[in-house]
Order: C-alpha cells, then structure tokens, then sequence
C-alpha cells in the first residue's frame, strides 16, 4: 500500500502506515523543523511545503490512502471557533488534493469542535464533498484522554 500524508508534522500517521508495511513517498508539511524530523526519520521520502502549491495530479492513482489532520484551530472550542472564515480552515486543500490524487482510501482527523462547529454544518460539508466524489463515510470520535 502507498501512503501520502498531507499536514504531516513530525510524521505520526507515516509511521503508523511503516508500522502496517505501507510505503510512505509523499508528504506535505510546511513547517521547517517538522521538515527536518520527516527528512531523517523517512529519507527516501518527497517532502513539499506549502499546501496551496502542492499538485497532486502526478500521483493520482499511485496512492491507496492520503492520510490528513487539517488544521484543527478554526474549529477548537479553545479557540475562536471562526470555522471556514479562518484563513487556516485548509479542508478546501485536502480536499482538491484528495480529487487530484483520487485514493481508494481517505483518513481525516480534527478536533471534536468540528463536530458542532455552526450547527453541524462545518462537518456536514465536509462529509458531503467525501460522499459527492463517491467515498463511503464513517465518523470515529475518539477522546484525547480517557
């Protein structure tokens, strides 16, 4: 299986796709030092930065499964809760990525805020857009503590 990981950070749904066998060519993660963690720990992988100018087209029907936590602060209830009025609300990426890619298998994490965030509606679009391009959707809300 072949894995692109979008909003990678220091590489935790990468590793977990090493850990099941599954190969891990793609990445994209814009900040420098989380850059530098991916570069030593998945060498042979390629990192891109920036999000808005990443083209996934030239992998589209390489990859199994994208993997992608999108920023989580428009929706935190610690937050300010501006939703898709954030400039970092980046669903809109992952998701043009996911239809230029085209995997058989997509995972996206977020923060339980999404959940209620406007009325539901946040959520609802996001599921609909998954649905719209043929995908089956189930929601896991799993607690940070427990």
């Amino acid at each position: 299986m072949k894995h692109l990981g979008l909003f990678e950070g220091i590489g935790g749904f990468s590793l977990a796709a090493r850990w099941a066998g599954w190969e891990t060519p793609v990445m994209v993660e814009w900040n420098p030092y989380c850059q530098g963690v991916l570069r030593k720990n998945f060498p042979d992988a390629t990192i891109y930065g920036d999000i808005h100018e990443f083209d996934g087209c030239p992998y589209a029907g390489q990859i199994d499964i994208l993997t992608g936590g999108f920023p989580c602060q428009p929706y935190s209830n610690a937050g300010k809760r501006a939703g898709n009025n954030d400039d970092r609300a980046l669903w809109p990426q992952m998701f043009r990525v996911i239809r230029e890619v085209g995997p058989s298998w997509v995972v996206g994490e977020n923060v339980a805020g999404i959940l209620s965030m406007d009325g539901g509606r946040v959520l609802r679009g996001i599921l609909s857009d998954l649905e719209n391009e043929g995908y089956s959707v189930e929601i896991y809300s799993i607690p940070a503590i427990g």
